[in-house]
């Protein structure tokens, strides 16, 4: 893993999305992995899996069309410009940040994810199509704190 972390600020608005299909696409082939199992489905339909998945994959979708890669492993996110996995989290607002820690760290400490080390983490109050970067967090072999320079 690089040390250095694409820190800058990323937010964007829904309306700068380029490849509208390819996002809706991408989306809609994790809520169809999602679903097939009752483990991960959780009593959800498709729509509302394929709804959580959208909102989600806008900001991977934006960073795909800025020089990201598409992780195609399974349930992966995004590969940085270093080619570094990393986890794109989107949440509604800054009082949700510790939950969204909490579990990454969780994941993480499951070995048979192979959970990134790095997490991006947006803003996006469901209300407008306004994604605010919020920043960046590294492992730091207990949790995930936040990436300072």
């Amino acid at each position: 893993m690089h040390t250095e972390t694409f820190d800058y600020d990323m937010s964007f608005n829904i309306s700068d999305i380029i490849n509208v299909d390819e996002w809706y696409e991408r989306a809609m082939n994790e809520a169809k992995q999602i679903y097939s199992k009752k483990s991960t489905r959780r009593d959800r339909t498709l729509e509302e899996i394929y709804e959580t998945c959208k909102y989600g994959h806008a900001a991977e979708q934006y960073l795909i069309e800025t020089g990201w890669t598409d992780d195609e492993r399974p349930y992966k996110d995004l590969l940085d410009p270093y080619f570094d996995p990393v986890e794109i989290k989107v949440t509604q607002g800054e009082y949700y940040i510790p939950y969204v820690l909490e579990s990454c760290r969780k994941a993480k400490l499951e070995k048979w994810r192979k959970y990134p080390d790095i997490v991006y983490i947006f803003i996006n109050n469901k209300k407008d199509g306004k994604y605010i970067h919020e920043g960046v967090y590294v492992w730091n072999g207990k949790k995930f704190a936040r990436n300072t320079f």
